[in-house]
């Protein structure tokens, strides 16, 4: 999250340093066929131009803008900071945890349903969400959905029976007894056991449609529900503040 001074202002002028350097560079040519004193020169050229604009040497406004990124008072260790959440592409990644609950995700909080990177929230709006998907997540079971098909990229598949595969999980503890992993084998969770509590065969698409098996397990929602508290005191912060319109998020998809 950052606060800016004058948000149009400095978009403005990154827009322009960027038009600059992009034009200075492909009228030069090809990039491997520069001199590195021939680089250098036109690295000059841009530092100078993003002097002129007030910006630094990276074409960035950071006298215009403050970056907001404060650990929580109760959750100081926590990856979510005031002004910083993160949602990973993997199954424990808290957009999937929820939207696999059949609840709003942080796209539905901030109400981002563009593809653009600088987004203002309508932050009043954006607290009553969070809060309303807060209590609906602590009201939900902490239950984890995993899917296990077929290798695509693989056709020689060796296990055939019961014994195939425990022959291949036997030799993976031997490689790694601890820790937990995937491989062209399989997924793999000595060092933390997952609690098993249902075997549900699906369909997947991974290019194309194909046989698989939804394992839903037991988990621990309190870092999720940790996580939905600290975006919405982020929230909070900004609406404590008398201008609040200045804070924007920067969201990367």
């Amino acid at each position: 999250m950052y606060r800016y001074d004058d948000f149009e202002n400095t978009r403005e002028r990154e827009n322009i340093y960027h038009e600059f350097s992009e034009k200075l560079w492909a009228d030069a040519g090809e990039y491997d066929s520069l001199t590195e004193e021939q680089k250098n020169e036109l690295r000059q050229k841009e530092k100078d131009f993003a002097q002129s604009l007030s910006l630094d040497e990276w074409g960035s406004d950071k006298f215009g803008m403050e970056r907001i990124e404060e650990s929580h008072p109760e959750y100081p260790d926590h990856y979510f900071k005031i002004g910083y959440f993160r949602s990973s592409y993997n199954s424990g990644g808290i957009e999937r945890i929820l939207r696999n609950l059949d609840l709003p995700t942080m796209s539905d909080i901030f109400r981002n349903d563009s593809d653009e990177y600088y987004r203002k929230p309508d932050w009043e709006q954006s607290l009553v969400k969070c809060e309303e998907v807060l209590e609906l997540f602590k009201s939900k079971g902490a239950y984890r959905v995993n899917q296990v098909s077929g290798n695509i990229f693989r056709n020689d598949c060796e296990v055939k029976s019961e014994s195939d595969a425990l022959r291949v999980f036997l030799k993976e503890i031997e490689k790694s007894p601890e820790g937990g992993y995937s491989n062209i084998n399989g997924e793999f969770y000595q060092g933390e056991p997952i609690k098993v509590l249902a075997l549900i065969p699906g369909k997947t698409k991974i290019f194309k449609e194909m046989d698989c098996t939804y394992v839903i397990t037991e988990s621990d929602n309190s870092w999720y529900i940790q996580a939905l508290e600290i975006v919405r005191d982020t929230i909070k912060y900004v609406l404590s503040k008398e201008n609040k319109e200045q804070y924007y998020l920067h969201w990367s998809g």
